[in-house]
């Protein structure tokens, strides 16, 4: 596990604490070095979708950056002091990109996978007019069908013979998490992504709000404006987000409100066997040495038990990376379980949706 991430847990899913140039910086990085990238752009409906869906969440868990894209995520954020403040919108971040001036020099290319038909085509050639820094450099649409007759051989070669830099997918969130989850390490491209509105947004069959709407943050007014039928998935969500808010959030804000003021110093874990001894606060100001941990537990090999007898709290970046060790434990055939926790780490188990991402045991 690396420490260069500055992640956080928010109802199970994970969020990287990044601005839109940060973000941009790292999508530059990835492809300079050569190195693969995994970029998901979890919203509200990814997170209602993922309190239901193990697949779908674990798709998240599974990238190499998650940022929120959605002002009632950084609503939530807010509300649980989690330091994320702005929005970092997958279509935003293409625009940024395409002005970026370290891309006007040497442009990214991009391939367009997915989409209404004749849309991606139409996005290739209004993005290669610009002139920007982005070049597309093909485009597919596979049409209607599972994840498994888009991943043919014939599909993956022709991607790949375009060169590309970063893919972006369009196939509908779940798909299109999956279809990425099924083919990333087959595809050679450094950066892939899931961004659903960008191919519509570049072909202009779908207006972008103007920045005076998104300053408002009315921007989901207005895309039913522009597609009316995401009056029902809108609907849906605004009615999931109410009970999430005085379901989950506002609880865990009082119970994150309370702690502060008795809070206990971490002390080094103990390893006995297969089982770790945990002691005191796990927060963010060592979460350098949780991870330690976790890398040290990884070099072991095994099932492993952490025993939570004597763990007063724990905070969202430590569950967040918590979260991440469970998924490359479970990834490399091994089994985390967290055994004793008192009533309020439950409760915070509980309030964070993590019943299915943690097993507890043995516990008071």
């Amino acid at each position: 596990m690396k420490a260069d991430r500055d992640i956080y847990n928010l109802l199970g899913l994970s969020f990287d604490a990044v601005t839109m140039e940060e973000t941009a910086t790292k999508i530059i990085d990835a492809i300079r070095s050569k190195r693969k990238l995994f970029l998901s752009t979890p919203n509200l409906n990814f997170l209602i979708a993922g309190q239901h869906d193990e697949n779908f969440r674990k798709s998240v868990l599974h990238s190499d950056l998650s940022i929120a894209d959605g002002m009632p995520i950084v609503f939530m954020c807010k509300l649980l002091d989690i330091p994320i403040r702005k929005r970092v919108a997958g279509s935003s971040l293409i625009d940024f990109l395409q002005d970026d001036d370290r891309c006007r020099k040497k442009p990214i290319k991009v391939f367009f996978f997915g989409g209404q038909d004749g849309i991606a085509e139409q996005a290739h050639e209004i993005l290669n007019e610009k002139k920007c820094g982005l070049e597309s450099v093909g485009y597919l649409n596979p049409g209607f069908g599972s994840v498994e007759d888009m991943s043919s051989d014939e599909i993956i070669d022709e991607i790949n013979e375009a060169k590309a830099d970063f893919i972006i997918v369009s196939l509908g969130a779940k798909k299109g998490q999956a279809w990425i989850e099924n083919n990333r390490d087959s595809l050679n491209a450094y950066v892939i992504s899931h961004l659903g509105a960008v191919v519509n947004f570049i072909a202009g069959n779908v207006k972008r709000a103007p920045d005076w709407v998104q300053n408002l943050h009315l921007e989901w007014f207005w895309r039913i404006k522009e597609e009316p039928e995401l009056f029902s998935r809108y609907w849906n969500d605004g009615c999931a987000f109410l009970k999430l808010i005085f379901k989950n959030i506002l609880p865990y804000r009082s119970l994150i409100k309370r702690h502060t003021t008795r809070s206990t110093p971490y002390i080094l874990p103990v390893f006995k066997k297969r089982t770790v001894i945990l002691k005191g606060d796990l927060t963010i100001e060592i979460r350098d040495s949780v991870i330690a941990m976790f890398n040290e537990i990884m070099k072991r090999e095994g099932d492993f038990e952490l025993d939570m007898t004597k763990v007063g709290y724990i905070d969202p970046s430590i569950l967040a990376q918590l979260m991440l060790f469970n998924e490359e434990m479970e990834s490399n055939g091994h089994k985390v379980t967290l055994i004793n926790p008192n009533k309020l780490i439950k409760r915070i188990f509980d309030l964070n949706c993590l019943g299915f991402n943690i097993k507890t045991n043995k516990t008071k």
